[in-house]
Parts: structure tokens; C-alpha cells; sequence
């Protein structure tokens, strides 16, 4: 096959968190938690999860089944309603609670040590790269890349939250194409999730890797490529191009 380009899921695959997801959230609710109440809020930890996660828990059947992606600054409004918050509608309210959220999980975030390796090798092999990631927020995701100084590492990175559609929707993996100039056919995704990003690479026509980094339940996709490591993929790619 003749390959243009090289596109990435982010989380999971170029990049992990290092605590467990429940201790992980449970740091962010409390980081809010002490900013709320630096604001005069006067909230209870428990409250603050209790609200939060029941809001995130309606809005995340609502993505799942709609594709639909909303910002966090679109969804905090609700919460600091529920949380008796008088200017819940207030832009700097809303930006320092997802900020003080996020702040935990930014912190416990790593990259994998083989992924500034490939993305170096691909530039020098003149491959195009894109990122396309779901996410919750614009914010976080931004921050994650500087954290990491992969701000520049990418032709083309498109995320869930900013353009309004998130994997597997055909429409999100679609945009980073056009954004690339490439053809699907000419296109390798790496990724790690099996529905998000196998099968909705496939449905665009995209030839897949999947970086099998946990056992998954059976699930009806046919990556190209399994593999466990970035490293691997490297090894595939250098047969390609």
C-alpha cells in the first residue's frame, strides 16, 4: 500500500495515567471540591461527587449512544446549579471548577516511553501524523499535549470535545482526513480502544493497528495489526513505507 499518512488515538495509547481510574477521580472531585469552597460555596466532598457523577453518568449515555460530544464548560453550568452555586452561569466559575477537576488527572498523566520514538521517526520519514481523540474537554486535552511537549508533533489533531463528535462516528475520523489530505486507504490509525477506534477506523476505510495493552471481552473487530506495543508499530509501518 502506498502510506500518506499515520494517525493516533491519544489516551491509552500514546499516553497513560498512572493511578487507578476510581482513586484518580476521586483526587479530582476533591481538588474541585477545595476550589468550590474557596469560591464561598461551602460543599461537602460526597456532595460533590454525588452531583458530578450523576450528571457525567446522564450525559455520558446521552455521548455513547448519540456520538454527540459536549465541552465541559457546557456541562459544569449543571453541576454548580445542583451544587447551589448563585453564578452557575459564570464563564471564570466554570473554567477554575474544570480547571481544579482536571488539575489531578494532568499531573498523574505519563507518556510511553516508545512514543516520542515513533512520532520522531515518522517525521523523519515525512509521514504525515494526526491525533484524534475523544475528550471531554478542550482544556485538558491541550494541556495534556504541553505537559508532554507534543504540541507540534502532529499535522493534524482533532478532538471530540472541539468539533462537537466523537469515535466511533465516522464524521470525526473523516475531519482529521481532510484536515491531512490523505485518503483513507493511504491511512494506518493506531489505536487501543476495539469499538472507538478499531471499528470506527475501519468504517472509514482505514487500515487499523491495535495496541492490545489489557485483555478486552470478545468484541467483533478485525484490526489489521494486533499488537502490544508502540515499538511494533514502528516495525509494521517501516514494511509499508
Amino acid at each position: 500500500m502506498v502510506l500518506d499518512a499515520v494517525v493516533f488515538d491519544f489516551g491509552g495509547t500514546l499516553i497513560f495515567h498512572r493511578r487507578a481510574t476510581e482513586d484518580l477521580i476521586r483526587l479530582s472531585h476533591q481538588s474541585m471540591t477545595n476550589y468550590l469552597n474557596s469560591r464561598g460555596l461551602n460543599v461537602e466532598l460526597d456532595r460533590v461527587i454525588e452531583v458530578s457523577n450523576r450528571i457525567y453518568n446522564a450525559y455520558a449515555s446521552f455521548a455513547e449512544k448519540s456520538f454527540i460530544e459536549l465541552d465541559s464548560h457546557r456541562i459544569y453550568p449543571a453541576i454548580l446549579y445542583q451544587l447551589g452555586a448563585a453564578e452557575f452561569d459564570n464563564e471564570d466559575l466554570i473554567s477554575g471548577a474544570v480547571k481544579s477537576f482536571y488539575a489531578p488527572i494532568v499531573e498523574d498523566y505519563c507518556i510511553y516511553e516508545d512514543a516520542r520514538q515513533i512520532l520522531e521517526w515518522l517525521r523523519k520519514r515525512k509521514l504525515k501524523t494526526g491525533l484524534v481523540s475523544n475528550n471531554h474537554s478542550t482544556d485538558f486535552h491541550s494541556q495534556l499535549l504541553q505537559k508532554h511537549d507534543l504540541e507540534n508533533s502532529f499535522t493534524s489533531t482533532v478532538v471530540s470535545s472541539t468539533i462537537g463528535i466523537r469515535k466511533p462516528h465516522k464524521s470525526i475520523f473523516l475531519y482529521c482526513l481532510n484536515q491531512l489530505k490523505a485518503k483513507p486507504e493511504s491511512t494506518i490509525f493506531v489505536g487501543d480502544e476495539p469499538i472507538q477506534d478499531v471499528k470506527g477506523a475501519k468504517n472509514v476505510g482505514m487500515r487499523c493497528i491495535w495496541i492490545k495493552r489489557k485483555d478486552w471481552p470478545e468484541v467483533q473487530v478485525q484490526p489489521d495489526w494486533t499488537v502490544s506495543s508502540l515499538s511494533e508499530v514502528e516495525e509494521i509501518i517501516a514494511t509499508l513505507s
